[in-house]
């Protein structure tokens, strides 16, 4: 089917794409025209605030007008899009109703599916299909909205994107008094069981939290340093997104795949000595929210992925113990989904770490576990998608008593666990509920110790 459709130039740092409904999804990107630029591609920013008696000619909001987008290499379209531009005036997401800017040369349609990059007014960026043209006056256009899908935006592509998020790039909320940021980039943590001949690792950009967090008033000092659980987290995290769909008479895609991934350095600082039962709480206490956000640009089309980071902390211990330990936990983890049409949802997780430090002293007749959790969500244009837990821990254990040598050991593990929402049906994927399903990983290596105090 032929459309009439006039090209003018857009800026390459558009925020939006319009793709219109009789062109077909697939069409968006492959498709050139005589000079070799996209045929279908439209700029849309953000404007005054969506109200339901707001007239369709209100003035935009100057100071929004072009607003929104990281401007960081390779955070932009690879080239020039070409079509007619489309404006996103004011948006509703949850009254489903979105006003567009829409010159004389261009109509929007019932079906057309419009994508925006991140904006004032929509932070997240927006995705959401034309239910019905309600009316136009004087260049704009209102329109109800319907939920769309990845596939019907992409169409026939295959994308393959994972970026890493430089501080600048995230946002850093404290939860608790003992946290503060620390500026400048850090050497990234070091990949756990590095090959002997493997090249030093690069320097990258990495987020530096520094802890002293406080213990229960129940944990006295030791002879060697006062009460405290403290030290830095490291983070450096990549967002990821994945996409295949090629030549498909089925909507689905093919593969597909969203979720955050990076690398992890946990600095342990643990003194006290624990009188008896003690438990910070059933419910790990925050300590620092970070969020982290990204446009992948596939051609002129922008796909938004964002993610936040909840860290914790928990602190138990079972009876009488002492301890003093030194220590530093490395990884590199991965959370999210990946799909594929053999297989269905699976989780993609992946943890690899490993600890080292000067020698513990620990002692008593009880178990003591210090952990620092990640609670991590990811979002496809402001849509929850997956979700996943990572709790890294140290262990102490200790018995001893009469004329027995006393026996100890530091053990150090992890527990990673991945929760997919019905949401990812953004992808055009019917997904079952899958969050009671345990998709869980868990190691515990013993660093050191003496005996066996496995009984205690």
């Amino acid at each position: 089917m032929a459309v009439s459709w006039r090209r003018v130039a857009v800026p390459a740092a558009a925020l939006g794409v319009l793709v219109p409904a009789a062109l077909g999804a697939h069409a968006l990107l492959p498709s050139l025209d005589d000079s070799g630029h996209s045929a279908v591609a439209a700029d849309a920013g953000p404007s005054a605030p969506a109200t339901p008696d707001a007239p369709l000619d209100a003035p935009v909001d100057s100071a929004d007008t072009g607003a929104g987008v990281a401007e960081t290499p390779g955070n932009s379209p690879s080239a020039e899009g070409v079509s007619a531009p489309i404006r996103l005036a004011s948006y509703d997401a949850q009254g489903h109703r979105a006003v567009l800017d829409t010159p004389k040369t261009a109509s929007v349609r019932t079906g057309d599916v419009i994508a925006s990059a991140p904006n004032r007014k929509a932070p997240s960026g927006a995705l959401f299909k034309v239910a019905k043209v309600v009316r136009s006056a004087k260049g704009r256009t209102e329109v109800a909205t319907a939920p769309a899908s990845i596939s019907e935006l992409l169409g026939d592509q295959r994308v393959d994107r994972r970026t890493l998020l430089a501080p600048r790039q995230l946002r850093v909320r404290p939860l608790s008094a003992g946290v503060t940021t620390k500026g400048g980039p850090v050497q990234a943590p070091a990949t756990p069981t590095p090959s002997p001949s493997a090249p030093a690792a690069p320097q990258r950009p990495t987020l530096r939290l520094a802890l002293n967090v406080p213990l229960p008033k129940d944990i006295a000092a030791t002879d060697r340093s006062p009460a405290r659980l403290a030290g830095e987290v490291d983070f450096s995290p990549e967002l990821i997104f994945q996409y295949e769909r090629r030549g498909a008479r089925d909507i689905r895609p093919e593969r597909a795949a969203v979720g955050l991934g990076g690398t992890y350095g946990y600095g342990w600082s643990l003194h006290g000595t624990a009188p008896g039962h003690v438990d910070t709480g059933t419910v790990s206490v925050p300590l620092a929210a970070v969020t982290g956000q990204y446009t992948f640009w596939v051609g002129p089309v922008p796909v938004v992925v964002s993610a936040e980071v909840t860290f914790s902390y928990r602190f138990t211990a079972d009876g009488r113990i002492v301890l003093d330990a030194e220590r530093r936990t490395t990884g590199s983890f991965t959370v999210g989904a990946r799909y594929d049409r053999a297989q269905g949802w699976q989780p993609l997780h992946e943890v690899d770490q490993r600890t080292d430090g000067g020698q513990p002293r620990i002692a008593g007749a009880a178990t003591a576990t210090a952990r620092i959790g990640a609670q991590a969500s990811v979002f496809l244009y402001g849509a929850a998608g997956v979700g996943g837990d990572l709790s890294v821990y140290l262990k102490g254990r200790a018995s001893g008593s009469g004329d027995a040598r006393p026996a100890w050991a530091l053990y150090a593990g992890y527990d990673l666990s991945t929760q997919l929402t019905l949401r990812l049906r953004i992808f055009g994927i019917e997904l079952v509920d899958l969050r009671t399903t345990p998709f869980a990983l868990h190691d515990e290596r013993r660093l050191c110790g003496q005996g066996n105090p496995a009984n205690v």
